[in-house]
């Protein structure tokens, strides 16, 4: 006789780390969109000079939103690739911006390095560890 598979609920700060990935996806996913609505409309008025790297930051952060939203939507099916993926991402956004922030950013850089060490620590502590190597 077997017994039925009881279903373990994620962690909690899994859970708030999780809830972070889904609003940095749609933060990215917004600024993505601004991002090109600006420099469609610089090109639009003449003024390209830098629009290629500019929408190449653009196309990078929608990019990065999806990747974001597909962990964010797998993350309960345990998969050891969703948490590394998740730490990749958050890792470069963290250097990101600390290089900002080094480079004279000011406050503004600080939020997003918060959110990025406080995602990071969720998905790198024992409990994530844990769960998606279940």
């Amino acid at each position: 006789m077997t017994t039925p598979s009881v279903r373990t609920r994620m962690p909690r700060n899994v859970r708030l780390a999780v809830v972070g990935v889904w609003v940095q996806a749609v933060l990215n996913l917004a600024a993505g969109f601004l991002l090109l609505a600006v420099v469609n409309d610089a090109v639009d008025h003449g003024q390209d000079e830098g629009a290629g790297a500019l929408r190449f930051v653009a196309v990078l952060s929608l990019l990065i939103a999806g990747a974001l939203l597909l962990c964010g939507l797998f993350a309960g099916g345990r998969s050891n690739g969703i948490r590394v993926t998740v730490i990749v991402i958050e890792a470069l956004s963290l250097t990101s911006g600390a290089l900002g922030l080094l480079q004279g950013g000011g406050v503004s850089v600080l939020p997003g390095i918060v959110f990025s060490l406080a995602v990071l620590r969720g998905f790198s502590s024992a409990e994530a560890r844990n769960w998606f190597d279940q």
